[in-house]
């Protein structure tokens, strides 16, 4: 009913205008993993295929020829720490949260024509609420029930209920080689960007290689966490567009709730890393009005202590009417 009611409000906030449709499922049990630190991430999306205009009247003059799109995203991330079965507090181990958000996405990619430079950028604005009332713990308990797995016992040590805000900026410069005569080429990236707020703060940087057909058009840039880190098929791609992937990236935090624990009220809490490192790697593919995302990362430590790094694996569909 949440879902529904969540997905009723996007839509209805969005133009009533032809897009696409997405969902976007992220878990650490696809590598066969049990439940443990970044656990599970999902995010259902509604993007106008209609550009918008109203930002340029805030924006340089140059960006009076290109052209903006809007998406509208519903979310859900959950945390727990390594040893789920224990239902005392595990003080040297993450805490327990879930963070379930709205987002508004503006996002655009351009060529400079005095140096053919692709630039792909985007601006994300979050806001939900951190703890209990994010349905965390829930959803975690009625998958495992479905699944038949066992239970998990520690969310009663879950962060307290928190209204949660986060805008974050990243900016992709990259160059595309032509390999082929039939639009095959392969792409060389470099990333800057940054979070701002009491969910995330932090600034990023990362490299990146795409191999694929038709990249010009399905050129975009990831979020940054804590939403969804799927790759971005861009708003424009032509059917029959595909890409190989591989990326590497370095965050600086300065600010995680999921770590820190609340602003204002005492809660568990653990010390971060302040650097954190992540390599991603899989493909996009576009067939007829369908496009799939598969995917697979490997995040450094995030904090003091943590027993190993962080796998998890990511899977999107997306349809386009």
């Amino acid at each position: 009913m949440l879902w529904t009611s969540t997905l009723w409000l996007v839509a209805s906030s969005a133009p009533a205008v032809a897009g696409s449709l997405s969902l976007q499922l992220e878990n650490d049990s696809f590598d066969g993993a049990s439940d443990a630190y970044y656990t599970q991430g999902l995010q259902l999306t509604y993007a106008p295929d209609a550009p918008v205009n109203w930002p340029k009247n805030l924006l340089p003059s140059s960006y009076d020829n290109r052209v903006i799109q809007s998406q509208f995203s519903v979310g859900q991330a959950i945390y727990t720490p390594y040893e789920v079965a224990r239902s005392d507090l595990i003080r040297d181990d993450r805490p327990y949260a879930g963070w379930l958000y709205l987002g508004g996405t503006l996002k655009s990619h351009y060529v400079l024509p005095q140096n053919g430079w692709l630039i792909a950028e985007r601006l994300d604005v979050q806001a939900g609420i951190v703890g209990p009332s994010s349905g965390a713990e829930q959803a975690q308990r009625t998958t495992h029930q479905v699944l038949r797995a066992y239970d998990v016992y520690g969310w009663d040590h879950q962060l307290k209920d928190e209204p949660g805000f986060v805008v974050s900026y990243v900016r992709k410069w990259a160059r595309i080689h032509p390999v082929s005569d039939n639009g095959t080429g392969v792409e060389f990236s470099g990333t800057l960007g940054g979070s701002a707020g009491n969910v995330s703060t932090q600034a990023a940087l990362g490299l990146g290689v795409r191999v694929g057909k038709n990249l010009y058009t399905s050129a975009g840039v990831s979020a940054l966490q804590p939403a969804t880190v799927a790759p971005d098929f861009g708003a424009t791609s032509a059917a029959g567009s595909w890409f190989l992937f591989s990326d590497w990236q370095t965050r600086f935090v300065s600010r995680d709730i999921f770590l820190d624990g609340n602003s204002s009220k005492p809660s568990h809490s653990v010390e971060k890393e302040p650097r954190v490192n992540e390599w991603r790697f899989g493909g996009a593919f576009a067939v007829g009005r369908y496009q799939l995302s598969v995917y697979h990362a490997r995040r450094s430590q995030e904090f003091v202590g943590q027993y190993e790094n962080a796998t998890f694996s990511g899977i999107g569909l997306s349809v386009s009417f």
